[in-house]
């Protein structure tokens, strides 16, 4: 069995000590429920216990610092709360050699709305902030309307990423460099089981194609790889967990510059609308140096739960400047 989170710092006792993964860690379920889960050290203040450090990334996954940062607010409404909507923005990269503090403030408190403000501090300084709202369900009919789910490929028909990098791996081509990273890819076994979908396959695929051609738009299942309980609460956490990934990657596509040609890319800010009640273990996902994209998440059965939209920063290379300027003479970049 692969080691599950290979780049988890784990914290405990309030201080700076790390826990080396072992090989055998249990439910994947409780594996994701922890990557999630914050420490009270003291009133209204909150501490991560678990941070990732992706393969090639400049710090902590921001997903978890997104969830994270979301737990921290449930921790501080009551159960009787859903979180219907988040705004975020990432101001630092997180340092996964310390531990995250998560400052809750109390904005309001009403009967059926509550807001809380959320700093995410390392060294003093803030490195993420947050506003999510929260709500009680309500017996109130209402009309709704929702976009309707693209038709794709069913999850079982497609590969999982670890297919997909073990078929990359049997290519007797690779350079020796290539090969380390994409075996360190492989070896990095990640709590979610994402199978992307190719953009032939996805039904009205006219409209999922921008300028020249290149791909405007991106979908791709997911599912936990293990059950989360049916806390809602953690749900929606998990849920905030997943919906940054590929974000950054579906602005860059749409460029028709290829991955190798971006030096940079990060996340600004991110927000999320939470429609409907989901499982995160039984649910699918769908200029100026800027991309924004737009994400929805729905359940299997097709209903519109949450909708997601992210601004990230998006740098060429150099080298990838250079061609600009050659092929389209004084282009403003």
């Amino acid at each position: 069995m692969r080691s599950y989170f290979p780049s988890v710092v784990s914290f405990a006792n309030h201080k700076d000590s790390i826990q080396k993964p072992t090989d055998d860690l249990g439910d994947y379920g409780q594996q994701m429920a922890n990557a999630v889960a914050v420490q009270e050290i003291d009133t209204n203040l909150y501490m991560s216990q678990e941070l990732w450090l992706p393969i090639g990334a400049r710090g902590a996954f921001g997903g978890q610092i997104v969830a994270q940062a979301l737990r921290a607010a449930f921790h501080t409404v009551g159960k009787t709360f859903n979180v219907h909507s988040l705004h975020s923005y990432f101001i630092l990269p997180g340092d996964v050699s310390m531990p995250v503090l998560y400052e809750v403030s109390l904005l309001r408190d009403g009967r059926s709305f509550a807001t809380r403000f959320v700093r995410a501090k390392q060294r003093g300084k803030a490195i993420f902030v947050c506003t999510c709202s929260f709500t009680k369900d309500s017996d109130m009919l209402s009309v709704e309307h929702q976009s309707t789910m693209p038709k794709v490929p069913s999850p079982d028909s497609l590969k999982s990423a670890e297919e997909l990098l073990e078929e990359a791996l049997a290519n007797n081509n690779l350079s020796a460099k290539y090969r380390d990273y994409l075996q360190k890819r492989l070896d990095e076994d990640r709590p979610v089981d994402y199978r992307d979908v190719n953009p032939e396959d996805i039904d009205g695929k006219d409209g999922w194609f921008g300028d020249a051609g290149r791909i405007s738009r991106y979908a791709r299942w997911c599912i936990t790889r293990g059950k989360l309980g049916d806390d809602p609460q953690l749900h929606a956490c998990v849920i905030a967990y997943i919906s940054d990934s590929a974000f950054l990657l579906t602005a860059a596509r749409a460029t028709g510059v290829p991955r190798r040609g971006f030096g940079m890319m990060a996340s600004l800010d991110h927000s999320i609308f939470f429609h409907k009640h989901m499982r995160a273990d039984e649910c699918p996902r769908s200029g100026d140096g800027r991309g924004v994209s737009f994400g929805r998440i729905y359940t299997k059965d097709g209903t519109l739960a949450v909708t997601t939209s992210q601004e990230g920063l998006i740098r060429l290379t150099k080298a990838e400047q250079e061609k600009l300027r050659t092929k389209d003479g004084d282009a403003k970049l």
